[in-house]
């Protein structure tokens, strides 16, 4: 809730706008800005109507500007209606981006193993006669699992340039 003091800025914010809005200095201008004073007259009015009750009137106010303040203030709502199309490419988009990362994470994590079984692989070897080539199966199961990683990435890539390129054909 705002308090007093701010309750008391605001409406003399009112105040100034609406003398801004209906001075003759003001209508000489030839100015068209995207948002009106008579937008900022309804967003604070909007937010005085939130915060104070309409039975109570305040004291800075006349009968005839509080009875003008209290009318009805037109609101124009602007929905932007997202055709099909869009709404299957961003999901194409945002599909394909959260599979590339979590496939080159993937490769990240089956290099790294690899690795590790390569290196395990060599500790093994130097056992001479008890070496049995267990570690570097696993290697290469790393291994093609990484590949098979990228292999997705590149697919996922090149999915989401495919849907992306589409915004440039209509």
């Amino acid at each position: 809730m705002l308090n007093q003091n701010q309750l008391r800025r605001l409406e003399a914010i009112d105040r100034w706008l609406r003398e801004i809005r209906d001075s003759e200095e003001f209508r000489q201008l030839e100015y068209s800005p995207d948002v009106m004073i008579g937008d900022a007259i309804q967003a604070v009015g909007e937010l005085l109507d939130f915060h104070v009750h309409c039975n109570s009137k305040p004291l800075n106010f006349t009968d005839q500007e509080w009875h003008s303040y209290l009318e009805q203030k037109p609101v124009m709502h602007i929905r932007r209606v997202i055709h099909w199309r869009e709404k299957i490419n961003s999901f194409i988009q945002d599909a394909a981006s959260e599979v590339a990362i979590l496939s080159l994470l993937t490769t990240g994590f089956m290099v790294v193993g690899s690795i590790f079984c390569h290196g395990f692989d060599r500790i093994e070897e130097s056992r001479g006669d008890q070496y049995q080539p267990t570690w570097i199966y696993n290697a290469k199961i790393f291994e093609g699992s990484a590949i098979a990683s990228i292999a997705v990435f590149l697919g996922a890539s090149l999915t989401g340039a495919c849907a992306a390129g589409d915004k440039n054909d209509d």
